[in-house]
């Protein structure tokens, strides 16, 4: 199975959005960038892509774009994709 990559755009992020949306995928997944969940399925990664500021925050899930995310959005997504 492949792994799921997790990918949270931080270019231009203000630092409490940024924090609370790492903190909704700590709540729903227990990692952090850099780590893999314990079942070895979904990774997380932070990047600069660059995003306009009206799209902004961008999740990427496998490669899916998300866009204008906040952690109660954040957390019903990963819940519906069962990447818990």
């Amino acid at each position: 199975m492949p792994v799921t990559r997790i990918e949270l755009c931080i270019n231009g992020l203000p630092v409490d959005l940024r924090e609370a949306l790492l903190e909704t995928i700590w709540n729903e997944l227990r990692i952090s960038p850099g780590m893999v969940t314990s079942d070895g399925n979904t990774e997380l990664a932070l990047s600069q892509d660059s995003v306009a500021p009206d799209d902004a925050p961008l999740v990427t899930i496998g490669g899916q774009p998300y866009y204008r995310m906040t952690p109660e959005r954040l957390s019903a997504l990963l819940r519906r994709r069962g990447t818990r």
